[in-house]
């Protein structure tokens, strides 16, 4: 009988582990989840955009429009609502568009949850 050295089992071993790590997970007919299009925020889902300058400045619109509002959101919400704003769209403008559309949409979500909460 002949030992195989601990290098050789450790080469099997990671061979192995890599031709599982390849195999499909599911053993049953495949079932596909069916697309459902995205609606909009009255369902609660969120909707898929892409990232682009439109996007900018329709989000930069949605913040301005909630900011010119009279409401009680808190004095340090809007002034973190109003940076984020900022940055937002100079990024946008300096085509950072994922980053620009991250900041505006962190205003939004802020301006909305304290105006839900005031």
């Amino acid at each position: 009988m002949r030992l195989l050295s601990p290098t050789s089992v450790c080469l099997l071993g990671l061979g192995l582990m890599g031709s599982l790590a390849a195999a499909p997970a599911a053993h049953g007919p495949s079932q596909s989840v069916p697309s459902k299009p995205v609606a909009g925020k009255e369902d609660g889902a969120i909707s898929v955009t892409s990232d682009s300058a439109e996007y900018c400045t329709q989000l930069t619109r949605s913040v301005d429009q909630l900011l010119a509002m009279p409401h009680g959101i808190p004095v340090g919400a809007m002034d973190d609502a109003r940076r984020l704003r900022t940055e937002g769209d100079t990024l946008c403008k300096h085509r950072h568009l994922r980053a620009g559309i991250a900041r505006l949409r962190r205003a939004l979500v802020l301006l909305e949850h304290s105006q839900e909460h005031s």
